[in-house]
């Protein structure tokens, strides 16, 4: 469960008051969030773990006091970085956003997911039990090969501008590999 200041309907309301301006055609709003420590994330997820996104549905479904879309995307769990496995090999994750139809919401700061891709994921259910990814496109780390061939940890696609990078989990998650991910997760568990 989230704690209360990363609450996910605290982020969507610090979105909605963003997004209210919106309007105007001469102002302009990017979506901030406060950028979460690494053992702030590691301390907030049931699981960190490298699973690949194998296919996924969007439906519609009240979220707080709003009818939303949300999407659910099944993970294949290859392998956990933080010693807790999960008890299946897969996990299915609730985002907000997507597509029913001819609809489509787009909810800055949600990780988004490439089917086939690889990712390292920080996860934890939310108040109903379902899971989602931790403090949202902070706790989604898709990988990618760079020039010299090793496989590293990238940020979200869909993150948002963060306030307070410095020492975040994303500052010291970004361009690591698995290996070097996974031996900070380590670190954090197992301190003090």
């Amino acid at each position: 469960m989230l704690g209360p200041m990363l609450s996910r309907r605290r982020v969507l309301g610090a979105i909605g008051l963003g997004c209210a301006g919106l309007a105007s055609p001469r102002l302009a709003f990017a979506t901030t969030a406060r950028a979460i420590t690494l053992p702030e994330l590691v301390g907030l997820s049931r699981y960190a773990l490298v699973g690949a996104a194998t296919d996924a549905y969007s439906r519609w479904e009240t979220v707080g006091n709003s009818r939303r879309i949300v999407t659910y995307t099944r993970v294949e769990v290859t392998q956990p970085i933080d010693g807790r496995p999960p008890p299946d090999a897969s996990l299915m994750l609730r985002t907000l956003g997507g597509r029913v139809g001819d609809i489509g919401q787009l909810v800055h700061g949600e990780a988004r997911f490439e089917i086939g891709a690889a990712s390292v994921l920080f996860v934890a259910p939310d108040e109903d039990g379902v899971f989602g990814v931790t403090a949202m496109a902070q706790g989604h780390y898709p990988l990618g090969t760079d020039p010299d061939s090793f496989v590293r940890l990238r940020a979200s696609p869909n993150i948002p501008a963060l306030v307070r990078v410095e020492g975040s989990a994303v500052q010291r998650l970004v361009s690591r590999t698995v290996v070097e991910a996974e031996g900070l997760v380590s670190g954090i568990m197992h301190a003090p």
